[in-house]
């Protein structure tokens, strides 16, 4: 018996059709599946907002006034931090108030240089002559007569971290 000879009642194989038919059927579903991807990023795309300023908006309701004189209260220094998202609690009096005391811990603990560095921290400034207590952040104030004011809470956690960067 030889094997080169088609046996009776069955059909020479046709390799040629079957192949191109796998390959057609994988370039399908690879167009498919890239048509996805492609769809998938421009989804994503659009939901993404870097390099949207959306301080407008941001700030309308954001605690605070707009104030562009920090140095009236801080030195350069404490002014260049305040750049970098710090916030400053400045008040009159040899010590700061407990509720300011308490306010600090909650939100970003004791004095670390390392914190400040990075606009992190809030700072307990006490400044001869200070009406009140005045809380700044980058180009906003909030002036109130009671340490204790819940509004200052909402200000230094809303503009904690959020320097001249936004």
């Amino acid at each position: 018996m030889s094997s080169d000879r088609p046996q009776q009642g069955h059909p020479p194989p046709q390799p040629a059709h079957g192949t191109l038919r796998r390959i057609g059927g994988g370039l399908l579903a690879l167009l498919v599946g890239l048509g996805a991807v492609v769809l998938l990023v421009i989804w994503f795309n659009s939901r993404d907002d870097a390099g949207v300023d959306r301080s407008g908006a941001a700030t309308a309701t954001a605690p605070g006034e707009v104030f562009d004189r920090p140095q009236q209260y801080l030195d350069a220094r404490q002014v260049a931090l305040l750049d970098k998202g710090d916030v400053y609690v400045v008040s009159a009096g040899a010590r700061p108030a407990a509720p300011l005391l308490a306010l600090r811990e909650r939100l970003s603990g004791p004095p670390d240089p390392v914190l400040e560095q990075a606009g992190q921290a809030v700072v307990l400034v006490q400044k001869a002559g200070t009406d009140g207590v005045v809380a700044l952040a980058h180009g906003r104030r909030l002036q109130t007569a009671d340490p204790a004011d819940p509004r200052l809470e909402a200000f230094a956690s809303h503009w904690l971290g959020r320097g001249a960067g936004g």
